[in-house]
């Protein structure tokens, strides 16, 4: 027997069928907010992938040689190549652009729970416009996804990568060697953490003074003035991402959203093209890693060749949510049984398929493919899940009847076939 490769999954009817309406139940929510569906290739040039993560990305990639001698790979994550349809366009779209894509990809690294090789990701970006609004709708259309799934077990965490910017500028501290030790903080000992931070330059007052920073957690309305009083000297180069993740607070009390929401600067998102407002979304105990995450990554485009131009976005990962959805759940559990099943009685496939036909128009229907004996047809109704059988036999089509059992109940009456096809219009 072939067995499937590690890292991957098969999804059988009863695995795909949670998936599914996850998939419809964040599409229709994110189209509600104006947002359009595409869709791009699953293989890019390699080139595009590096210079937008780097050349290390390369090991963790499924990256080879296509048969042209082309260096490409299958996508690691969708933003590039949606990046890349907005420069091939980007002087006559108008802005701003609002794009969703649900989309395949793989990335070569040890599965873990929640983590495959292969995944599915479900994007939303905005391109065009660079305003604490932008990343209000950002953050309000992924809270409603997250609410129509069903869930209140989450909260994001929102930061603005300028604060943290100007802090370590102020103590001469590159931010862009500090960015990913903050990222780790989480991951490794505090004592590892200072150690890291002490080999780029952080001192003693630094420290304590980041700590501060980064201990700082709870609603952005709140956390806005103990944020400025923590920062000390580096406040004043930092007030305009003060004054936009202060908006952003009052946004999201206006649209009723600023509960599932809370301030917290150790969230800086280790991919270095953000820019300036990123956040995480995690459960409320934490128990989980990060659901999914995003932010303003307003230098992609020109980084791929295009006019500068802003963008704000985020990628839910599907695996993890299905995770805490199961652990909460409110996982969707398969129900494929169709509304109806026809059961023949004799000649009468005629009558019978129009009856098909007809209810297909507004139901599931199914009907015997193979047997013909009318107790295992209703055999197979039943172990299928059907709802209701419609049986059309000889004896009662002569007075052009036939008749409607309800499997669940048991209840059945005599109909016409036109009273029927009323009743299943």
């Amino acid at each position: 027997m072939i067995e499937k490769l590690r890292g991957v999954r098969d999804f059988y009817p009863e695995d795909y069928y949670g998936r599914r309406q996850i998939y419809d139940t964040l599409t229709r929510t994110v189209r509600r907010y104006g947002f359009k569906e595409i869709a791009t290739p699953s293989i890019e040039s390699l080139e595009m992938i590096t210079k937008k993560s780097g050349d290390a990305i390369v090991d963790e990639i499924y990256a080879f040689k296509d048969k042209g001698g082309r260096d490409i790979c299958l996508i690691p994550e969708l933003t590039p190549s949606v990046a890349r349809m907005i420069v091939s366009r980007q002087k006559v779209l108008t802005k701003p652009v609002k794009w969703c894509s649900l989309s395949r990809h793989w990335r070569y690294e040890r599965p873990q729970k929640g983590r495959q090789r292969e995944f599915y990701q479900f994007n939303v970006d905005v391109f065009g416009v660079r305003s604490a609004r932008a990343d209000f709708e950002i953050l309000a259309c992924g809270i409603d996804c997250m609410r129509e799934l069903g869930l209140d077990n989450f909260m994001f965490h929102v930061s603005n990568r300028n604060i943290l910017d100007a802090f370590f500028t102020s103590y001469g501290v590159d931010p862009k060697a500090a960015f990913p030790i903050v990222d780790k903080r989480s991951k490794v000992q505090e004592d590892d953490f200072r150690e890291m931070l002490g080999e780029i330059g952080v001192d003693d007052k630094c420290y304590g003074r980041l700590v501060s920073l980064l201990e700082i957690k709870g609603p952005l309305h709140e956390s806005i003035p103990k944020i400025a009083a923590a920062l000390g000297e580096g406040a004043e180069n930092a007030s305009s991402a003060i004054d936009d993740l202060s908006t952003l607070g009052v946004l999201l009390d206006h649209y009723g959203f600023s509960k599932h929401c809370m301030a917290d600067l150790s969230i800086v998102r280790g991919l270095a093209y953000y820019t300036d407002m990123v956040f995480e979304v995690f459960d409320k105990k934490k128990s989980l890693r990060s659901l999914f995450g995003g932010g303003r990554y307003d230098n992609l485009i020109e980084l791929l060749g295009g006019q500068s131009m802003p963008a704000a976005g985020f990628a839910i990962g599907i695996p993890i949510l299905e995770i805490l959805m199961k652990e909460e759940g409110i996982w969707p559990q398969p129900d494929f049984g169709p509304e109806y099943y026809i059961v023949t009685i004799g000649d009468v496939d005629k009558t019978a398929i129009d009856i098909l036909s007809h209810v297909r128009r507004s139901h599931t229907a199914e009907m015997s493919l193979g047997t013909t004996k009318p107790s295992k047809q209703l055999k197979h109704a039943n172990n299928i899940g059907a709802k209701h059988v419609i049986i059309v036999g000889e004896r009662e089509l002569a007075d052009s009847n036939v008749t409607l059992k309800d499997l669940s109940s048991g209840d059945q009456q005599l109909l016409s076939v036109e009273e029927l096809k009323k009743i299943v219009a």
